[in-house]
């Protein structure tokens, strides 16, 4: 029947849900088949409609286990970034003010950290939970951060290797239904959604990333599931520690009361994701609240209380030990100047390699810096933490290249280009 459903598409025709259905279903039993493989190559030569996405999207949730709670479950989801630790900081956030939150999540694929990575840098923190267990995690401390371990989505994992092996992981419509599956699963009321682009991201394009955020919006209204897409530029890190327990202590000193970047774009999410449940509330209000939380420590209890409750060493995070970096380099300015380009996909790249796919948790990097900084000759702009001299001699000449100095004044840029609610 495939074949017969290629020959559709290729006449121009359209798939119904039933045969959506079917086509994951093929997939689940038949896996890497040819078969299989010619008929998504099919779907990307000849393109889907926001219809058929929203089908298969359906199908590939019903593969598996769904969630189901009685009561409103916020979900939080990023196209991956490096650097990127705002979960940490969302989290607990949002259920410091009251608002159950479920983090679903999975290790890194490529060179970014994933936040099942960044979680999993606390010592014996479990996100691997049955359902008895999420409920109590959820109703101790109104968040939980788990991993599905294949049982929600399982066609999605089959349809990922797939269009790796196909070259077709950057095909739009096919990842509009892989991130819409995964947070359905999750029986969400509300879901923020964090459309990255750049060289760094699967999303090269703002355009491209635009095509996804209205992809996206669709499936979730469809769905009846209320959503915010969050375009955001990724020529930058948002946060200054790269890799997987400095990027926690990163979003801890956060969540601590620290003022930067990384502070400014968690409250902005914290917003859209309130203000989408509580209209009414004034604007001003809820900053109000989201900043109170973060300067009073409350948030900060609030990962205390979740790490506790899913097996985590919460001391761990209060005397400071989830980074015990083995060996410390700095690199400093060659020159006074402004910093006009950070290489984000050489940084990422380069911890991972460091890091020899162990996703060693003592192994990282501090940026300094950010675009349009001014530096004088000999600051730190770069501090690298290793384990082997052989590996720094090797990518020491890569390292010195990730930062780049111009002589002119460079403007900051935008990092939040556009949010559809």
């Amino acid at each position: 029947m495939l074949k017969e459903l290629i020959v559709k598409k290729a006449k121009g025709g359209h798939l119904n849900i039933e045969e959506c259905y079917y086509v994951v279903d093929c997939l689940m039993k038949n896996k890497l088949d040819a078969d299989n493989m010619k008929f998504f190559i099919s779907l990307a030569t000849f393109g889907m409609s926001k219809r058929e996405v929203l089908y298969m999207t359906l199908a590939l949730r019903d593969s598996g286990k769904v969630l189901d709670f009685n009561y409103t479950i916020l979900e939080k989801h990023s196209t991956g970034g490096i650097a990127d630790a705002t979960s940490v900081v969302l989290i607990p956030l949002i259920a410091s003010l009251g608002y159950k939150i479920v983090k679903n999540t999975a290790r890194s694929l490529v060179y970014t950290n994933g936040s099942s990575d960044r979680f999993g840098a606390i010592p014996n923190f479990n996100v691997v939970l049955d359902d008895e267990e999420i409920k109590e995690v959820l109703d101790k401390t109104n968040a939980c951060i788990l991993s599905h371990k294949g049982e929600m989505c399982p066609a999605d994992k089959i349809l990922y290797d797939l269009l790796e092996k196909c070259g077709l992981e950057e095909n739009i419509n096919f990842l509009a239904m892989s991130i819409a599956c995964k947070k359905l699963a999750s029986g969400p009321k509300m879901v923020l959604v964090d459309v990255k682009y750049g060289e760094a991201s699967i999303v090269k394009k703002y355009r491209q990333a635009k095509k996804l955020a209205r992809l996206l919006k669709y499936i979730f209204k469809n769905c009846g599931t209320k959503s915010t897409i969050v375009i955001t530029n990724t020529t930058q890190p948002f946060g200054e520690g790269v890799g997987n327990a400095i990027e926690v202590v990163d979003a801890i000193s956060v969540l601590q009361g620290k003022h930067c970047l990384l502070r400014d774009i968690c409250v902005r999410y914290a917003y859209e994701m309130i203000s989408k449940l509580n209209e009414k509330l004034p604007k001003q209000d809820i900053y109000d609240m989201i900043e109170a939380a973060l300067d009073n420590g409350t948030a900060y209890n609030k990962l205390l209380e979740i790490t506790k409750a899913q097996g985590g060493d919460e001391r761990a995070i209060v005397d400071g030990r989830l980074f015990k970096p083995y060996n410390t380099i700095n690199f400093l300015a060659t020159k006074p100047g402004y910093v006009g380009a950070i290489n984000v996909l050489l940084l990422g790249e380069l911890i991972r390699r460091l890091c020899a796919d162990s996703h060693d948790s003592n192994i990282g990097a501090v940026l300094r810096v950010k675009i349009g900084d001014y530096v004088e000759k000999n600051d730190i702009i770069l501090t690298f933490y290793y384990k082997n001299k052989e590996d720094l001699d090797k990518y020491s000449e890569a390292i010195s290249r990730c930062v780049h100095l111009t002589d002119v004044k460079i403007r900051k840029p935008k990092v939040i280009r556009k949010v559809i609610k």
